[in-house]
């Protein structure tokens, strides 16, 4: 028998007390209470539907979905007790079941695609290159291959392999050498199913007891490609899609170049992903508040943002506007279709085109992902949050170590700094 510690009456409790709570505490949402037991991987939510109703008990089960019963109570105690006793219930199943059964490669990537609610977040370009990553792992480890079993040697075996290219993924294709950043990218995907298998259940049993990779670090590259655009670079390549626009004699030709000249300008003043500057609408432009509203729909972390953009970049896409026509849908209308935005690929050649047209050598490692470094790096002097939550990144980490960049005049700034520390700082350090 499950013990409960006793409640006293609801009135015990007040609103304030209830708001101050920890996780896991009974308190109160608008007048009805509520509180979760369990950890991670198996949590009982008990809670009312309406003020002084009766409680009702919510839990996910892998092999059921959302399961919720009517505990037909009004008692916070009794409640509880209910909730306590199925979490036992649940535990005491788990414990008693026989050790988790083989997991093949193929079953979890399958279940991880359609169950990982992580993954199924990631916007579709992002699941389709997770999907190229999972097949080639499956190529090369099988995908019979029990999981339970990989090793370090394993995970070392397969970025050797990797790395030398020539692993038959599909009669069609076969895997060419690459960068050992790109074997890291493959790794990080099977870590990720292995992790997100550890948390799941089926009927009581784990997926996966573990991961078997956990502790064991990735080969990293050394020395990542992460080419800057400079300022002069932005400079050339904008005038080469003037010249070439001045030189198209229709106007569908002429519409293209001043669209690709629209995307460099705010690929070189807003810091965002292509992606998200492709799919961008007139609507997106708030003239009168003079900000840009980034839909979470285009972004590549799934966020939305709207952000303000400076007076100047305002007039720009006013004069852009004026001379493609248009008042409303896509900023970057396909040709081929009003109803839907350019392909990425386009972009890209027609980048291309302009570089080469300005006699510019293509920067080893990107094309149009360069000026978002550039951005980053021209405003490491400015707060890191406001950097990170106007160029889109969800995180400081990645825009610290990945995009902002050491430079010239920055260390310069460093090396000349003529501060220095006297016996009093470190006497007032130390006692501090």
């Amino acid at each position: 028998m499950i013990r409960m510690p006793m409640l006293g009456p609801w009135s015990a409790v007040s609103n304030t007390e209830a708001r101050m709570a920890p996780r896991g505490s009974w308190h109160q949402i608008k007048g009805r209470w509520t509180r979760t037991l369990g950890e991670h991987g198996l949590r009982v939510r008990l809670f009312q539907m309406r003020k002084g109703g009766t409680f009702y008990r919510d839990v996910w089960l892998p092999e059921v979905g959302k399961d919720r019963k009517y505990l037909q109570t009004t008692d916070r105690a009794e409640a509880e007790r209910l909730g306590r006793a199925f979490l036992a219930a649940r535990l005491r199943e788990e414990h008693e079941a026989p050790l988790s059964r083989v997991l093949t490669l193929g079953t979890l990537w399958d279940r991880f695609r359609r169950e990982s609610q992580n993954f199924l977040d990631n916007s579709p370009h992002s699941r389709q290159d997770a999907a190229v990553r999972a097949a080639t792992l499956i190529a090369y480890f099988g995908k019979d291959c029990d999981v339970r079993m990989l090793s370090g040697d394993d995970q070392a075996a397969y970025t050797i392999a990797r790395r030398a290219g020539g692993i038959q993924v599909s009669p069609e294709y076969v895997t060419a050498p690459v960068r050992l950043r790109t074997a890291e990218s493959d790794l990080v995907v099977l870590h990720q199913m292995l992790n997100w298998a550890s948390t799941v259940r089926v009927k009581g049993v784990r997926l996966l007891d573990g991961n078997p990779l956990a502790g064991i670090r990735r080969a990293r590259e050394q020395n990542p490609r992460r080419p800057i655009a400079s300022h002069e670079r932005f400079v050339a390549t904008r005038a080469a899609m003037q010249m070439l626009h001045d030189e198209e004699e229709t106007d569908p030709a002429r519409a293209r170049w001043l669209k690709m000249e629209l995307a460099l300008v705010l690929a070189e003043a807003t810091g965002r992903r292509l992606g998200a500057i492709r799919q961008l609408r007139w609507e997106d432009i708030d003239w009168a508040a003079c900000t840009i509203h980034w839909r979470a729909e285009a972004d590549k972390k799934r966020r939305e943002a709207v952000i303000p953009m400076p007076l100047p970049l305002a007039n720009e896409l006013r004069r852009f506007q004026r001379r493609l026509g248009t008042m409303s849908g896509w900023i970057f209308a396909s040709q081929h279709s009003a109803d839907r935005p350019m392909d990425r690929h386009l972009f890209d050649n027609w980048l291309r085109r302009a570089e080469k047209a300005a006699g510019l050598k293509k920067l080893v490692g990107g094309l149009w992902h360069p000026y978002r470094r550039a951005w980053a790096t021209a405003r490491k002097h400015l707060p890191i949050t406001d950097v990170a939550a106007a160029g889109g990144w969800k995180d400081t980490e990645t825009l610290l170590t990945c995009y902002q960049q050491a430079d010239t005049q920055t260390l310069l700034a460093v090396m000349a700094e003529e501060r220095k520390v006297h016996e009093s700082h470190i006497a007032t350090a130390a006692n501090g």
